[in-house]
């Protein structure tokens, strides 16, 4: 991991953006998107485990809100679900009350990046990691995350454990989608919020083409800003030398600022995809 500066600031600007950055996943049939307005941040920042995976780090930001915010009573974080045979089901991101209505919220998180990339014309949809795709996981998240509480395993726990008998399932989806720089469409994948927070991403080799030898320099966007604004952070992010960016680039993806363009750009290695 590169050296950060300042991660306090980091940390307010990934807890102002829970608040306000555009979602990347509109209300769904199966589960409406939860009210972040009930959400407050009362205690000030957290102190956040940046060494942890994303999904994780923002899990536990989203949870210190939902302790800090006087109209939520957070009854329960990450709830495994097992059957009778002990086979994990799955996992129930959320349990809360809200305090106003009495209404008891089965609340699923994440926070998800997704590449615009055709083939034959159609455009896909895969992640930073190829294997992972948006049609797959939207299936997953309206066939079981979002249906699991229905499970007579979920059922029987909550009933049991929290007295729980009716429940009901939102959503926060977090994130960005990234359109290819020369493309000239720009699709709205289903379910997606029209609203969304898009960016472009290049081949490193395209990048490399584009961007010429004279970028001494190159400022690191950490994967834990991918999806926040980074314009007043500029001065607290890592800077990398051309060559050790391109050896790292080719490995994995990665996002960076564009001075000219006064934009992050997402850069995949040659042979993703």
């Amino acid at each position: 991991m590169h050296k950060v500066e300042n991660l306090d600031s980091h940390t307010q600007a990934l807890m102002e953006s829970l608040h306000t950055s555009p979602l990347l996943v509109s209300s769904l049939t199966e589960a409406v998107c939860f009210d972040r307005g009930k959400l407050s941040q009362e205690n000030g920042i957290p102190n956040l485990n940046y060494a942890q995976k994303l999904g994780h780090l923002y899990e536990d930001a989203l949870e210190y809100l939902l302790k800090s915010s006087s109209g939520i009573n957070l009854l329960e974080k990450s709830i495994q679900i097992f059957n009778e045979n002990k086979i994990t089901l799955g996992e129930l991101d959320y349990i809360l009350t809200d305090r106003v209505t009495g209404e008891t919220v089965h609340l699923e998180l994440a926070v998800k990046f997704y590449l615009i990339k055709y083939q034959d014309g159609e455009p896909t949809y895969p992640g930073p990691d190829p294997r992972d795709n948006w049609l797959n996981k939207l299936h997953r998240l309206k066939e079981h995350q979002l249906k699991l509480t229905q499970s007579p395993a979920a059922k029987k726990l909550l009933l049991e454990d929290y007295d729980i008998s009716e429940i009901t399932p939102q959503q926060l989806i977090y994130g960005k989608l990234f359109d290819h720089y020369l493309s000239e469409h720009h699709p709205i994948p289903p379910a997606m919020n029209p609203a969304c927070q898009r960016g472009v991403w290049k081949y490193l080799s395209e990048w490399q083409r584009d961007s010429g030898s004279d970028s001494k320099e190159i400022t690191i966007i950490p994967k834990h800003l991918w999806s926040v604004q980074v314009d007043g952070l500029l001065h607290t992010l890592p800077t990398v030398t051309r060559e050790n960016f391109t050896e790292e680039a080719a490995q994995r993806c990665a996002m960076i600022w564009d001075e000219p363009t006064c934009s992050t750009q997402f850069i995949a290695p040659d042979t993703w995809g």
